[in-house]
Order: C-alpha cells, then sequence, then structure tokens
C-alpha cells in the first residue's frame, strides 16, 4: 500500500466493497468529491466485467502504476500528434 492518493495506471481496491481493478479514469469535481473508474479484469470466461466509479478516498492502491497513461506530444499551437502505437 501506499500513502499517496490514487492515480490513473494503479490498480486499487475499493475499501467496503472489495472491488479491484485499474484507474483509468479520474473525475473532478466542483464539490470536492474525486471520484475514479476502476476498470477491472475480465471474468473466469474471458468476458468483460463493467467498471465502476468509486470515491478516491474509499480506494486504496493494491500496486502503483501497473500500466503508464499515454501522453500526447504537442506539435502546434492547437495541433495534437496520436502516439505512435496508434
Amino acid at each position: 500500500m501506499s500513502n499517496r492518493l490514487p492515480s490513473l495506471g494503479d490498480e486499487v481496491r475499493h475499501k467496503v466493497t472489495g472491488f479491484q481493478g485499474i484507474v483509468t479514469s479520474h473525475a473532478k469535481h466542483l464539490s470536492g468529491c474525486d471520484r475514479l473508474w476502476i476498470e477491472p479484469k475480465v471474468d473466469a470466461n474471458g468476458k468483460p466485467v463493467d467498471g465502476h466509479w468509486a470515491d478516491i478516498d474509499m480506494v486504496e492502491i493494491v500496486r502503483p502504476q501497473v500500466l503508464e497513461p499515454v501522453t500526447y506530444a504537442r506539435t502546434a499551437p492547437g495541433g495534437v500528434d496520436l502516439p505512435k502505437s496508434r
């Protein structure tokens, strides 16, 4: 576990339900209630499982930086190059 807040690419677990997966989105709200979208692994049959939103304060980091977020290189004012993987 870590003493930092979870961020994109971290594997996390919900403290109450035990729901576990990778953080793929971070929503910041005016009310101060930041929420994370947690994307779980596929089920035993290889089928996708629905992800869930969770309050950032209700999740703990299981493994930091399992995936590295994609970054885009800006090339000109208003222009964005896609990463090489696309």
